[in-house]
């Protein structure tokens, strides 16, 4: 092996990597080292429950290390590993020299070694095994066992990437089957691993980055292009209670159900549906309301898909229609019924549902729009236009969307009842915000502007407004709603508030900003005071300083200088409140001091008045002699006056 220099390690890993490494090193964590041809080999402690696994490749000048901690390559185990090759290279097992011995013993004691490996480790079986006959030559017993005890324990978030880890170790045997064609053999380690996972879930793992989850989605994906690779319909339906178990007992969203994707058949499909309706009977004796209600709803899609996988359309809507007592159940129905284009009995599906009278959701009108969309331009006459109201309001109750709208607006057109639509929405009981967002988006910007002055709706509807009213031209306008927007609370600075701001500055009168100002302080509103008072101080200073004074101590330090420069009759006032307020807070504050001595020494001057500013600054220093660090800081700015 090729010779390595503590100096060459230093190289290749960054030094915070290399002495997090040496410490490592050096407090004795490197064990059981181990040497075979190229490559170094050992357990490292981290702050794992468990040691970590590392190795090290050198051949001539190239070196790298692999890991199994979340860094995983040329991380400071890897350091650790390195520093004992280099400084104590007796401390390692020669596998070179071990492999050698073997040639000298008899069958028996090779046998034993094996045995041993494997017991340690018995996922290693599976790199050696091929599929011979009807079963794939794996310990699934062994495997599992080692798959329980990697998830079993407290799996909290400084744990579960090293877990994680493991179980990627018994997958990548999986995955050599699977490259070997041993279908079977790796679709039982995907399927074990799969509920390993779950017992992990059930345990309360906390897989909050999602490592665990993502992790599953690869056995699931796995297990399915394994089954579809095998032929024998027996082997295949050995799996289906173990999967119809997983199933019951997954509630975490891991898609377990997509692995009866490549299990269900003619065969065995009323034997799956028998069990889940089976299942849906108890749970609405042991518990009924939301958990049969959702569980259903789960069952039953499920079902639905896999008759559709089979092309079986006729069993596909007799699932469809079962129960139907709830909104969920009706949309459901619909969409069957929208799939098989049976489209005049999937709208009247979702009337029936919208009648219901439960918590309104957007999905069943969202769905009403989709379905009426393809009737309305040959059989118009089945929209009715109060179930198309009821549904565009309903659509319209949580949030804007744009393409939603439109489509609902399309129909409307079609069947000549547009303005029955805008009425609705201008006097309706809907969502104001959302209201005034649909005449925004169709540009009746008369008509927004009337809806705001007449409704509450909030402020970032009306800076939408008054963004279009300046897009438009309509600058008088856009003076009038942003101001109305800060009336009402706005603090948000980020586009277009400050393109809109400088237009309401520049149209504005000053009997308009002295009453905007009122009612800011009125309403005692110190983000809005924070955010208007830049340009508020440029066209009416006296005004700025009137809002700096209500709000001192919640304005940014910079700002008030600004304001004090900008307002000068009031500046050294505004200046001299907030210095005594922070200087005797506390000596952090010694810079915003500076900050405001600075900007009241530049009004003093601006008014030329130099003389009173050494008087001042003066008796500043004789008041505050105490203080050190601030009389420090004092000297050091103005010492040319001190």
């Amino acid at each position: 092996m090729t010779e390595l220099t503590e100096d060459e390690i230093r190289e290749i890993f960054s030094d915070k990597t290399f002495f997090k490494g040496q410490d490592y090193y050096d407090g004795g964590h490197v064990l059981r080292p181990v040497k075979i041809e190229n490559t170094l080999y050992a357990q490292v402690l981290g702050s794992a429950s468990s040691p970590y696994e590392v190795r090290a490749y050198i051949a001539d000048s190239n070196i790298s290390t692999e890991c199994t901690c979340p860094v995983g390559n040329m991380c400071k185990h890897g350091v650790a590993l390195l520093l004992q090759w280099v400084n104590d290279a007796s401390s390692f097992i020669d596998a070179d020299k071990f492999i050698q011995t073997l040639e000298n013993m008899n069958k028996d004691e090779i046998i034993n070694i094996l045995k041993n490996i494997i017991k340690q480790n018995p996922s290693l079986i599976a790199e050696f095994s091929t599929e011979t006959g009807e079963k794939p030559e794996v310990n699934i017993k062994a495997i599992s066992d080692k798959i329980s005890w990697i998830v079993s324990g407290e799996l909290d978030y400084d744990h579960i990437w090293d877990a994680v880890k493991k179980l990627e170790e018994v997958k990548r045997s999986a995955d050599g089957l699977m490259e070997k064609e041993s279908y079977k053999g790796a679709a039982e380690i995907y399927l074990a691993l799969v509920k390993g996972a779950l017992e992990a879930y059930n345990n309360c793992v906390d897989d909050f980055d999602g490592g665990l989850d993502d992790f599953v989605s690869e056995c699931i994906d796995d297990f399915n292009e394994c089954v579809k690779k095998i032929t024998d319909t027996s082997f295949k339906n050995e799996f289906l209670e173990k999967i119809v178990g997983i199933i019951d007992n997954e509630d975490y969203g891991l898609d377990t159900e997509k692995m009866l994707m490549g299990i269900i058949s003619m065969e065995n499909i009323a034997r799956v549906e028998g069990h889940f309706l089976e299942k849906l009977m108890y749970i609405r004796k042991a518990s009924g309301g939301f958990s049969y209600t959702y569980k259903k709803d789960k069952i039953i899609r499920l079902l639905v898909e896999l008759y559709d996988l089979l092309g079986k359309p006729d069993e596909k809507l007799r699932l469809a229609q079962y129960e139907l007592v709830n909104r969920e159940d009706y949309i459901r129905l619909a969409e069957v019924l929208a799939q098989e284009e049976r489209f005049e009995e999937a709208l009247d599906a979702v009337k029936k549902g919208l009648l219901l009278p439960e918590e309104r959701t957007t999905h069943l009108s969202e769905l009403y729009f989709n379905i009426a969309k393809v009737l309305v331009k040959d059989k118009p006459d089945l929209i009715d236009s109060k179930s198309s109201l009821a549904a565009a309001l309903e659509m319209m109750s949580r949030h804007f969307d744009a393409k939603k709208y439109e489509k609902a607006r399309d129909v409307f057109f079609c069947t000549g009842k547009i303005d029955e639509l805008k009425s609705a929405l201008r006097t309706g009981h809907v969502n104001r915000d959302n209201a005034v967002r649909a005449f925004l988006h169709d540009g009746e910007l008369n008509a927004v502007i009337e809806m705001i002055h007449a409704d509450p709706v909030s402020s970032s509807v009306i800076i939408e407004a008054s963004s279009a009213a300046a897009d438009k031209g309509l600058r008088d306008e856009s003076a009038t709603l942003t101001r109305l927007a800060l009336e009402r609370g706005l603090f948000d600075a980020r586009p277009p508030i400050r393109t809109l701001l400088d237009v309401m500055m520049d149209v504005s009168s000053n009997e308009e900003l002295c009453d905007l100002t009122g009612r800011i302080l009125r309403m005692e509103r110190a983000g809005t005071a924070i955010l208007l008072l830049p340009y508020l101080m440029k066209k009416e200073p006296g005004l700025a300083a009137r809002l700096t004074k209500k709000f001192l101590n919640e304005i940014p330090v910079e700002l008030v200088a600004q304001v004090a420069r900008a307002a000068p009759d009031d500046g050294t006032d505004l200046c001299m409140m907030r210095i005594n307020e922070d200087v005797l807070r506390s000596h952090v504050n010694y810079d915003k001091a500076v900050l405001l001595l600075t900007a009241m020494r530049d009004i003093y001057a601006a008014k030329g008045n130099e003389a009173k500013w050494v008087e001042f600054i003066r008796g500043f220093a004789a008041e505050h002699k105490g203080k050190r660090k601030l009389m420090e800081r004092v000297r050091k700015e103005f010492r040319v006056v001190l």
